[in-house]
């Protein structure tokens, strides 16, 4: 079953006392160690600071790796990206991480469910809380591979994407 951690800075975490860069959500029940492991995920490096006229600019960061974590294989998605000023006026990120078994991948791959509108956050303004179970959205068709992009880069997967 999926399991998703979202990471931030705000004054107040979902771990009790934990304020700044901390989880201000993740799936009910957790395990400790793998929310350590999805927290490891979500650095973050601005080119633009979020007052610079170029923040715009800043990446959004996408990847899909795979971990073990208490003998158990996850496939995690994850967007990180800058996420403006937080509450106290300095530069802040904004990480969704969501962790999936094998066969929650789904026909379309990873690419594919990163590209899902509403699969992964883009903001957060939210109370800190556990989150229920998410709904993986199921693809009917693959990603094609893209032969040109393959040689040009050295990996067609993100190609089928656009």
């Amino acid at each position: 079953m999926s399991q998703e951690l979202i990471y931030t800075s705000a004054p107040k975490g979902l771990k009790l006392g934990s304020r700044g860069f901390c989880t201000v959500a993740s799936s009910d029940g957790m395990d400790k160690n793998l929310a350590d492991r999805l927290e490891s995920l979500s650095g973050y490096r601005h080119l633009f600071p979020p007052t610079d006229a170029q923040a715009h600019l800043n990446p959004v960061n996408y990847s899909c790796v795979k971990i073990r974590v208490g003998g158990r294989s996850y496939h995690v998605l994850s967007r990180v990206a800058d996420a403006g000023l937080d509450y106290t006026q300095r530069t802040n990120k904004l990480a969704h991480h969501v962790a999936l078994d094998d066969r929650e991948l789904g026909e379309g791959g990873p690419a594919w469910l990163l590209s899902q509108p509403g699969f992964l956050i883009e903001e957060w303004d939210s109370e800190p809380h556990e989150l229920s179970a998410k709904e993986i959205p199921t693809g009917t068709k693959p990603l094609g591979r893209c032969q040109a992009w393959q040689a040009a880069t050295g990996d067609a997967g993100w190609a089928g994407a656009l």
